[in-house]
């Protein structure tokens, strides 16, 4: 059963306009690059590299969401306050991978290689059950918040200061969790930020 269907319940809302929130529905289609919170204020996307755009992922997305809304709040995931939509799927059930890679790009920081705290080599089985989508949010999340640690205080590059994992620019508890997009060999999470 597909819960993404092809044409969204709601429009999209543009930067400057008041209207509907996103709904789980309409997140088929180009990523907005901001969208409301039901209090009514506003989520940014985290940029990417030109690399890693929606329109270059070649296996569909791992899509997040609570009560039918995108995203979750990475802080609620950590702290296990939240329950998202379809936690239990298992996600890789049919792909037949054992392992798979999942990397973190935060403008402004450069990686320095495949295996510094950006990057996660992730078992997507647990005792040979695949694990769940709940479980997978856990460990992006909690890849999010170590790399959040090793690089507060660090300079970023210049330009992305507003995005700089630091309490006086992006703090961790703002951070918001989307979806999880496949390129090549590598999935990218894709994050919202209250601003």
């Amino acid at each position: 059963m597909n819960i993404f269907p092809r044409k969204p319940a709601f429009p999209l809302c543009l930067p400057h306009q008041a209207g509907p929130l996103l709904r789980l529905s309409a997140m088929h289609a180009a990523i907005p690059p901001f969208f409301p919170l039901p209090d009514g204020k506003r989520l940014a996307r985290v940029p990417h590299t030109l690399l890693s755009t929606a329109s270059r992922g070649s296996i569909p997305p791992i899509k997040f969401s609570t009560n039918g809304l995108p995203g979750i709040r990475v802080k609620d995931v950590l702290k296990a306050t939240v329950l998202i939509d379809g936690p239990n799927d298992r996600i890789f059930e049919h792909r037949g991978w054992r392992m798979t890679n999942i990397a973190l790009e935060w403008p402004g920081y450069v990686p320095r290689a495949t295996n510094d705290s950006s990057h996660l080599r992730l078992s997507t089985t647990v005792d040979f059950v695949p694990i769940t989508r709940s479980q997978l949010a856990s460990e992006i999340c909690s890849l999010l918040w170590h790399y959040s640690y090793k690089v507060v205080g660090k300079s970023v590059t210049r330009g992305f200061e507003r995005w700089a994992l630091d309490p006086s620019a992006v703090h961790v508890n703002d951070i918001w969790l989307l979806s999880l997009h496949y390129y090549r060999n590598v999935w990218v999470p894709e994050f919202y930020v209250k601003h």
